[in-house]
């Protein structure tokens, strides 16, 4: 909603910073002011790729006209674009208006990216759904439709906890040798796995690595969460929550 002019200048002070490899832009513009994507703004957006542009529509008949030579500018203009939704209680929790929805992005070049479960924010109850509701649209989307026309469904969990995807149950068991899965029509089938994988130790020093694909620059992180209960180097069986009164009071009596 900047003037071409303070947009321009964001973009470069932004694409100065060193780590900074991607910029990636958020906008409802294409939605709501379809006119402001002018050949001039995607003339300025293209001075700084790598740009990445996510937009975010909700219904399919948001996808006008307009919005539609929007879109088409920007996807013109070398620009990936996805598209955020969240779900809506009478607006488009029904398995058929999102699919069009879906549908539709994917004809006018957008990969639908998330959708969303409507925050517990206030003022919104009234749009708020049940899970369950989102499940059931991915169960008809599942199996029934490109994979790429797929978004992931997540909820941008209370307090900060990120977005945590949520997914039909498509695995029913798993021993040792063999995973039994389902699909979405219901067929269960059996997955082996194999018989002569030889696990490799990671100590995570990629500069010594023996792997064929050596990732050469890659960047030594610590490992966080549930990553690091997976880690061969590290030595940590379990995440305890802060706070514990178990553990409270096991170091109590222990003291």
């Amino acid at each position: 909603m900047l003037p071409d002019s303070r947009i321009d200048w964001l973009l470069s002070e932004i694409s100065s910073i060193p780590h900074v490899e991607v910029i990636r832009i958020g906008t409802r513009m294409p939605v709501v002011l379809p006119y402001r994507i002018t050949d001039a703004l995607v003339s300025i957006l293209k001075k700084y790729q790598p740009v990445w542009i996510n937009t975010h529509f909700n219904h399919p008949w948001e996808i006008t006209t307009s919005s539609r030579e929007a879109i088409a500018r920007l996807a013109d203009g070398g620009f990936p674009l996805g598209n955020q939704s969240v779900l809506l209680a009478d607006v488009n929790d029904c398995p058929r208006i999102m699919k069009s929805l879906l549908h539709k992005l994917v004809e006018n070049r957008v990969r639908p990216y998330y959708l969303y479960q409507c925050d517990l924010a206030e003022g919104l109850s009234h749009f708020r759904t049940p899970i369950g509701k989102g499940i059931e649209i991915m169960e008809s989307l599942v199996g029934h439709t490109s994979g790429f026309a797929r978004p992931t469904y997540v909820i941008d969990a209370p307090g900060g906890g990120g977005k945590i995807p949520v997914m039909p149950n498509y695995i029913i068991s798993w021993s040792t040798n063999r995973v039994v899965l389902r699909n979405y029509e219901g067929v269960i089938t059996t997955y082996k796995e194999p018989d002569t994988y030889e696990p490799k130790f990671c100590d995570r020093d990629c500069e010594k690595c023996n792997l064929d694909l050596e990732l050469g620059e890659g960047e030594e992180i610590d490992s966080i969460g549930i990553e690091k209960l997976l880690q061969d180097e590290n030595d940590t069986i379990s995440l305890v929550p802060e706070n514990n009164e178990r553990i409270q009071r096991r170091d109590e009596h222990a003291g």
